[in-house]
């Protein structure tokens, strides 16, 4: 399980969290740029939206979800004072990034930037599953997580190359187009990460 509730966003909302960056994480436009995205694409665990916004900047319609209302109230407001071509094709919802299936929709693209790296494996093994229910084959999973853990209750938990490896493996439906170390980018520090983009392969790929 998560160490993180509902609350503790609430509280680090009520300021501004350490990995908000004024613009989206450059491993993830790294990502974007190598291997693009195909529309619609969903933010997962969108914060206060500099992912999605950058993405429908790039001309795609996003649908950015978080269950943090406030961070979905600071996005609204950022889209609201973009330009209607970038603006029209934003959508922000409060939902839980943890169960993307209760939306109902299919998505050429998945963007998760510090969200994975939250939960215990089996809520790991479950997002996983999640992920794959809503993409449709050829569709793109963009992942940015930390690669170390720290002594503290709430902090992210260490994500590895070989767990993304197992867990997105071809006999798991997926491809993994990019696997390597990057930085994830705080107010802070930067911190030593994972970035990946991985493919759900269509069901007949065996």
């Amino acid at each position: 399980m998560s160490n993180f509730s509902p609350d503790f966003f609430d509280s680090i909302y009520a300021s501004t969290p350490p990995w908000e960056i004024d613009g989206p994480q450059p491993a993830i436009s790294a990502l974007l740029d190598e291997h693009p995205p195909t529309a619609p694409v969903l933010d997962a665990g969108c914060g206060s939206g500099d992912h999605a916004i950058a993405i429908a900047r790039r001309g795609l319609r996003v649908l950015g979800i978080d269950v943090v209302e406030a961070a979905i109230a600071q996005a609204r407001d950022k889209a609201r004072a973009l330009p209607p071509d970038a603006g029209d094709l934003l959508e922000f919802q409060v939902a839980d990034a943890l169960r993307p299936t209760l939306l109902e929709r299919r998505f050429g693209a998945v963007v998760d930037s510090g969200f994975f790296h939250l939960f215990e494996q089996d809520q790991r093994d479950r997002l996983a599953e999640e992920f794959a229910a809503v993409l449709i084959p050829g569709g793109r999973l963009y992942l940015l997580e930390f690669a170390v853990e720290f002594p503290l209750p709430t902090t992210p938990r260490k994500v590895t190359d070989d767990e993304l490896r197992a867990r997105f493996s071809t006999e798991r439906g997926w491809r993994i187009l990019a696997l390597r170390p990057a930085q994830f980018q705080s107010r802070i520090a930067p911190v030593p990460a994972v970035a990946a983009c991985i493919e759900r392969l269509p069901a007949d790929h065996a």
